[in-house]
């Protein structure tokens, strides 16, 4: 298989990417506003599901895709779709119009996070960094992203609007589109004369190996469990720790710096053996909120307790997604990366929902319930992983 990128283009590439990933936040924030501000019953219940659910049922179809086409054209045909249905929303503020394009953009989400997985290793090959260098920078820069994404998008909403807001996040998909192309980027496969091959059938050699689904199994359980202690997070700050907003904020910074500083840390790796790293990581953020859960309820800590457990669990998760991508990468072959990244996605895109909806059952009283439940789950599934 074929890889390019146009040399000198790869560090400006990365930082396109870090605009966009703002704007991904920018998006996000302002659709979440402007949904709440609707009188509409479940309203944000109904946005949160058009962000997943079509993107999901998908995703089959996309690994598919993705290993057939070749992933850059992909890449810069989604961020111009991205870009136009951002822009269509801003002009058009009604709750139906704002599901029916999240609804769209779950489905382009999933197309062009796929490519990207399948574009890191010739992303990797471009500025001469080793496969996990290459997933530790971009981790970081997704963390920058989340980590001022939200404060942007906010300000961009209390200055001009959330039409303003999303035009603005609409041009970061152009930039980004032009950015790509330019750049040469590309990933072209050789056309495969297995046309009359199955949808299953293509996918079995994948579920097959034993690395990948019990990487993959473990990972759907940790992720379940951190999603179950998401959902609680607000009432662990609000209603068990009997803090505000801005306890809320700095928590959510400490989180995101610690993801900075483990992609950072992650860089530095060989990663050998990326399965022990990433199962070990995975070990530490169960611990951690376990020891969120068993010391809030035994008032042996509050927020300075919470708060490093949040720096050392977000700097786990970053080294946990660094040594899983690096490892399906290194696992799969290369022009199946684009199946094995929809399996990746249908298996942590799934556990999220499911957490979601197991973490409002411990709303708003027993949130500390859901840390103890999601901690010894997330130990759980590192040690079970690791020792399989």
């Amino acid at each position: 298989m074929e890889v390019r990128l146009r040399r000198g283009w790869g560090w400006l590439l990365l930082a396109t990417l870090t605009l966009s990933t703002i704007g991904d936040e920018i998006s996000l924030v302002t659709l979440m506003f402007r949904t709440a501000d609707n009188r509409t019953p479940f309203a944000v219940p109904m946005l949160l599901v058009a962000e997943l659910l079509p993107g999901l049922l998908a995703t089959p179809f996309i690994g598919r895709l993705v290993d057939a086409r070749d992933a850059g054209r992909l890449l810069v045909a989604t961020a111009l779709v991205e870009a136009a249905i951002i822009a269509w929303m801003a002009w058009h503020p009604d709750l139906a119009s704002t599901i029916t394009g999240a609804s769209i953009l779950s489905v382009s989400f999933a197309i062009s996070g796929t490519a990207s997985f399948a574009l890191i290793p010739v992303l990797a090959a471009g500025l001469g960094m080793t496969l996990p260098r290459a997933n530790a920078v971009l981790e970081f820069v997704r963390s920058a992203g989340m980590l001022a994404g939200p404060v942007v998008g906010g300000a961009l909403v209390a200055w001009g609007g959330a039409g303003n807001a999303l035009l603005i996040d609409a041009a970061s998909f152009v930039v980004l589109a032009v950015v790509v192309l330019a750049s040469g980027l590309r990933r072209p496969v050789e056309a495969e004369g297995g046309e009359g091959q199955t949808l299953l059938s293509e996918y079995l050699p994948l579920l097959r190996d034993r690395r990948i689904t019990v990487m993959i199994g473990a990972l759907t359980l940790e992720v379940y469990a951190t999603a179950m202690a998401d959902v609680a997070f607000v009432f662990l700050v609000t209603v068990s720790l009997g803090a505000g907003p801005t306890a809320f904020g700095l928590l959510t910074a400490c989180w995101a710096a610690g993801m900075m500083a483990g992609a950072a840390a992650a860089g530095t790796m060989a990663m050998r053996e990326p399965s022990s790293i990433a199962f070990g990581s995975a070990t530490i953020m169960g611990a951690t909120m376990l020891a969120i859960g068993i010391g809030t309820a035994t008032m042996a800590g509050g927020l300075v307790l919470v708060g490093i457990a949040f720096i050392i669990g977000g700097a786990a998760n970053s080294a946990h997604n660094v040594a899983v991508r690096t490892m399906l990468q290194r696992e799969a072959p290369a022009d199946a990366h684009g199946k094995v990244a929809a399996i990746y996605s249908a298996g942590t895109s799934s556990a999220g929902i499911l957490g979601y909806m197991t973490g409002g059952f411990f709303a708003p009283d027993r949130a500390i319930h859901a840390y103890v439940l999601g901690g010894a789950l997330g130990v759980l599934a590192g040690l079970a992983g690791w020792l399989v």
